[in-house]
């Protein structure tokens, strides 16, 4: 018998990610088109309840490495979680193939420091790398000089939230942010400049030794008056601080500090809580972040009363 040959084809996202819608949107405020991608609770259509936003940075690999786990959540035995609305938001189009400069204009707060090695020198090599083309790694650098994470903490908050609150049933209360790497610095940005997550996860957050996320949490130290999220979940992978490697300064050292100055200095109404993640790289932690922060923040006693009712 002679084999069929495979045929490439375009999968359907449903058939990837059943319970997972997708949509794009434009922001005035960023002056740019995102990519959203909505995984709804299982008894969504089935009740009337309303379920908290969670929004994750860099959607475009959280949803598929996240939103297939989703529908297990609720009724693990072990770690069950509450159930909530997922939102990963991350780029479509020409922006997908460059995530890399795009997502560094929305990540990292105005004024943050460029990293060690984020010269002239460093980006020219991504293309011979296969990473980015030479007209994408001049545009990477432009936005590591000028980065607005403040524009998209207000598309996040001000354009996506009430676009999905007209659309589904959304709770007032209970609203996350999740973040890793420079989703995890803009996560830890976000937590310190508005009230409006609830909670919110920082994943292993490139935060630098001289960022504007520790400048902002000394003023929130300082001012209790000034709004910060109610709870800050941070998570650091094992061999980010253990392996010599650039990411014990890109990553270990300034969130060790973050987590040192929230223990002298706490910030009024700021629960700031912690978590190893063993044996994980920055390059494999990302998942196990998110789900260590919903653990933390989203956790339920039992799942008993969820399997009665379905």
């Amino acid at each position: 018998m002679s084999a069929s040959p495979l045929i490439e084809a375009t999968a359907d996202l449903s058939s990837v990610l059943p319970s997972t819608r997708y949509f794009e949107i434009d922001s005035e405020g960023v002056g740019a088109r995102f990519a959203v991608w909505v995984t709804l609770p299982l008894l969504y259509d089935r009740e009337d309840t309303a379920y908290p936003l969670v929004f994750q940075a860099d959607g475009n690999k959280a949803a598929p490495s996240t939103a297939s786990a989703y529908g297990l959540l609720r009724d693990d035995p072990i770690n069950p979680i509450k159930p909530f609305i997922q939102v990963c938001v991350g780029y479509p189009a020409e922006d997908a193939a460059r995530l890399l400069a795009v997502r560094a204009r929305d990540l990292l707060p105005p004024g943050e420091p460029l990293a060690p090695g984020a010269d002239e020198s460093t980006i020219e090599r991504l293309p011979a790398a296969g990473i980015l083309s030479e007209a994408d790694a001049r545009l990477y650098l432009e936005h590591l000089r000028d980065p607005h994470a403040d524009r998209f903490l207000t598309f996040l908050t001000e354009e996506l939230d009430p676009a999905l609150r007209a659309r589904y049933r959304v709770s007032d209360e209970g609203t996350g942010l999740h973040g890793f790497s420079y989703g995890g610095l803009f996560a830890s940005y976000a937590a310190l400049s508005t009230d409006h997550f609830d909670v919110v996860g920082a994943g292993s957050p490139g935060i630098l030794m001289e960022s504007t996320v520790l400048d902002l949490y000394d003023l929130a130290a300082k001012d209790p008056t000034r709004p910060t999220a109610g709870h800050l979940h941070v998570t650091v992978c094992e061999r980010e601080l253990t392996y010599a490697s650039s990411y014990q300064d890109l990553v270990g050292q300034g969130a060790v500090e973050l987590l040192a100055r929230a223990g002298r200095n706490p910030v009024e109404g700021l629960t700031v809580t912690s978590a190893f993640t063993p044996t994980e790289s920055h390059a494999t932690g990302s998942a196990v972040s998110y789900f260590s922060f919903l653990r933390e923040c989203y956790g339920a006693e039992s799942v008993t009363g969820t399997l009665r009712r379905v």
